[in-house]
């Protein structure tokens, strides 16, 4: 048995070899590309997650006061404000709050703010078995702040407006 070698070709020099490293450039470049791309849309998805805890935050906040009678006193006039501390230009600090919303507020990345406004236009909404002219109206804006910027988790406020009915003595 004899082993014939094949003759050596002088005319390829490297073609293989740039192609390649051609094709190995561009499994590269997309593969980098793939990557940035999941990078973003996970980070997307933390911004979505953070945004939807700040929403649901302060309206956990904004209901355990409006549920709170005593978070909304019908004392002083328009602009007559309740807050929480840390809030700035406050008539009175310390808005009665449920044990876990206190404790979330403590933790300093909440607040709130409850201010009286003026006299509605209208009068009260009819009650069922009652007469309007028996009652008159105070209205309140409540605001709720999330503001967590300093961990990267942005700021959130929410604002309602509630009418708390009085009755005319």
């Amino acid at each position: 048995m004899t082993i014939t070698h094949l003759p050596i070709r002088s005319s390829e020099r490297g073609a293989a070899l740039i192609t390649a490293l051609v094709f190995l450039g561009v499994i590269t470049l997309l593969s980098v590309t793939s990557m940035r791309e999941s990078t973003m849309g996970v980070r997307m998805a933390q911004n979505e997650e953070a945004r939807l805890s700040g929403i649901q935050t302060a309206q956990a906040l904004t209901e355990a006061v409006v549920a709170t009678p005593a978070a909304t006193p019908v004392i002083g006039g328009a602009g007559f404000s309740i807050c929480t501390a840390g809030e700035p230009a406050c008539n009175v600090y310390g808005i009665p709050l449920p044990a876990q919303v206190a404790n979330e507020v403590a933790m300093g990345h909440l607040s709130a703010r409850v201010q009286r406004m003026t006299p509605p236009e209208k009068p009260p909404p009819r009650v069922l078995e009652s007469s309007i002219d028996k009652f008159s109206a105070a209205s309140f804006q409540v605001a709720a702040t999330f503001d967590r910027t300093n961990e990267g988790l942005g700021s959130v406020q929410l604002v309602e407006g509630m009418i708390i009915l009085i009755p005319n003595f």
